[in-house]
């Protein structure tokens, strides 16, 4: 019977991070939506010369309270950012950095790092592919940390974020025969 609670525990976790991501992970400021669609017609050069800004949030994932203290890795920059009685990090500058698998095939044009979030108590929670984009501010991701089992030590949690879905679509249109 601990299994199967456990099995039914593990479910929901991904489920809910899953929507989260889904509904949580962008924030598109008014103004420069349409900056954001221009930039899916365009193919750009994108280098590591270029910056964007991200402010990651962690959250419970139970009750969605902001998590005071946590550590958010940014391991392309080498660096360490701790979140506020919000949940926020500070603003982080960060490159633009291509991913190299699409650039013959149909480039993205915006940059991805990897947030890694580590917090007593909580499962530690990787997310790969977070996007950023050339001089714009993301208010996000928003991160949800999930308590660890007292009896047993848990698996870091490992969520990839999709390609934007305009990107997608475009992708899906290029090859469509």
């Amino acid at each position: 019977m601990h299994d199967k609670a456990k099995s039914l525990m593990t479910i929901a976790v991904v489920m809910v991070a899953i929507l989260s991501l889904i509904y949580n992970g962008y924030s598109f400021f008014g103004e420069n939506f349409h900056h954001y669609t221009e930039a899916f017609s365009q193919i750009a050069s994108i280098n590591e010369s270029h910056y964007g800004y991200i402010q990651p949030q962690v959250m419970d994932g139970f009750t969605e309270a902001p998590i005071e203290g946590a550590a958010v890795v940014i391991p392309e920059l080498g660096k360490k950012f701790k979140t506020n009685a919000q949940g926020l990090t500070p603003v982080i500058r960060v490159p633009i950095i291509e991913d190299a698998h699409y650039k013959e095939i149909f480039p993205k044009t915006w940059g991805e790092i990897t947030l890694i979030v580590y917090k007593e108590g909580y499962i530690d929670y990787v997310l790969f592919h977070t996007h950023v984009w050339e001089n714009q501010s993301r208010k996000g991701p928003k991160i949800l940390l999930f308590p660890e089992s007292r009896s047993q030590s848990s698996d870091p949690m490992a969520i990839v974020e999709a390609p934007h879905r305009l990107w997608v679509k475009q992708l899906v249109e290029k090859f469509k025969p």
